[in-house]
């Protein structure tokens, strides 16, 4: 059997994927990931095929503009600015990106393609094989209607519902128009703006690579969406620590750490000194990641600081406190896999979603935006986050929950399935 893996983003959006992939390669299928050029030797490090899309959405993503606007920086006009040029630049690159996504899908004629909702050009594909192609997000909100919320915050019922229609409306007009020049590769299918709205939100499976416990899936959501459970791959194998990073780990107890994960910011000195003042100041120990600039390591040498770039969350987190992060999805859930209660500093989308879950079910208090970071709110939040019991035995109970009900049988069988109920083992390969 043959799965074809697409996605594009950050890392918090390529590792549900890579958690997949290792799913699949244990279960004897060829596996193919397509995915931006950065995440290349990883991928190959897995020993799989890899397909690269382009540098450059990423590499964006790290210019001067970009650090501004998910540090929260500039006026609200530059800010818009950079979203139009950001949404052109997108629009410019989709061609060489849907030229390689239609290209490997006819090439490879896999037996499940496993997408990305930045990557649902598949969806058309999957309308002309039917069962075979799968959507998997590593966040709610990403099609299906929530009645009490949006990505961006609740705005009451009706605009929630608004705002996904305008969202999949815009999605499928999209999808019509870039489906044209393949439309030889699809002569039986009829492709329209509703056509493609159905199988959306009606037809094509949805995995939601989320805990169950931190977002239960709406009685009014299709039967082809799911809920899936949060699953990582083990990150630790060929990883060992340095014998500085062992040592603090040793001397030290209640360590929070503290993260931007993939986020980066105009300010990152700026910003890692008001962390490092309230830490020092309170005496909590901490050891804070530079991963992708977002935090910059000081000048001076704190006996209760260490800094790091970059590690495997899996080897640290049953080591420590609590976490101060950005509050990606992957982040979220492998603090809470581990019992660590969060303060959340969101940047952007759906982080803010994930700032309001984790103080509505009392696993860390309610963080404060990027831009809105400064000593006095950091080191309110911050002392509650370490002081507060209540947070870290809600999240102690909540890891026993997500320890269970993340079955790589059923997330397998989910894979397999077929709408009519029948596997790939019961059918031929189409």
């Amino acid at each position: 059997m043959k799965a074809l893996l697409f996605s594009i983003g950050t890392r918090g959006d390529i590792e549900p994927f890579l958690a997949i992939a290792e799913l699949l390669k244990d279960r004897d299928w060829d596996v193919v990931c397509v995915f931006p050029e950065q995440f290349r030797a990883t991928v190959e490090s897995m020993g799989l095929p890899f397909y690269g899309f382009s540098r450059a959405f990423l590499d964006m993503l790290d210019s001067k503009e970009a650090k501004m606007f998910m540090g929260g920086q500039g006026s609200f006009l530059k800010r818009i600015k950079f979203l139009i040029k950001m949404a052109r630049f997108g629009l410019k690159l989709s061609k060489d990106i849907l030229e390689l996504h239609h290209r490997v899908q006819k090439e490879e004629s896999p037996d499940r393609v496993l997408y990305h909702p930045k990557c649902n050009y598949s969806l058309i594909w999957g309308m002309a094989n039917p069962g075979k192609s799968i959507l998997v997000s590593p966040i709610p909100g990403v099609c299906h209607t929530i009645n009490h919320l949006t990505i961006l915050g609740d705005y009451g019922k009706t605009l929630n519902k608004l705002s996904f229609w305008a969202q999949n409306t815009l999605k499928a007009l999209m999808l019509w128009k870039f489906s044209k020049r393949y439309r030889q590769d699809y002569p039986d299918l009829k492709i329209t703006v509703s056509s493609i709205k159905k199988a959306m939100l009606k037809k094509e499976k949805t995995l939601y690579a989320i805990s169950p416990s931190l977002f239960p899936k709406p009685e009014y959501w299709p039967s082809s969406a799911h809920i899936a459970g949060y699953y990582k791959r083990d990150k630790t194998v060929n990883w060992k620590p340095d014998e500085a990073l062992t040592s603090f780990v040793n001397e030290h107890n209640k360590i929070v750490f503290v993260t931007f994960g993939s986020m980066s910011n105009a300010r990152p000195r700026e910003t890692t000194n008001i962390l490092v003042d309230v830490l020092e100041r309170n005496n909590i120990s901490a050891i804070i990641n530079t991963s992708s600039g977002g935090l910059e390591k000081t000048a001076e040498s704190l006996d209760s600081i260490h800094f790091v770039n970059d590690l495997p969350y899996d080897w640290l987190f049953p080591k420590i406190q609590a976490v101060v992060h950005h509050g990606g999805s992957g982040t979220t859930h492998t603090a809470l896999k581990y019992g660590c209660p969060s303060l959340i500093i969101p940047h952007i989308l759906d982080q803010f979603f994930w700032n309001e879950t984790i103080s509505r079910l009392q696993l860390g208090p309610k963080g404060m935006s990027i831009k809105k970071l400064d000593q006095n709110n950091f080191e309110s939040k911050l002392l509650d986050l370490v002081n507060n019991d209540s947070y870290k035995n809600n999240a102690e109970r909540m890891a026993e929950k997500m320890n269970t009900e993340s079955n790589k049988n059923k997330l397998y069988e989910l894979i397999i399935s077929r709408k009519d109920g029948k596997t790939l083992q019961d059918s031929p390969r189409w």
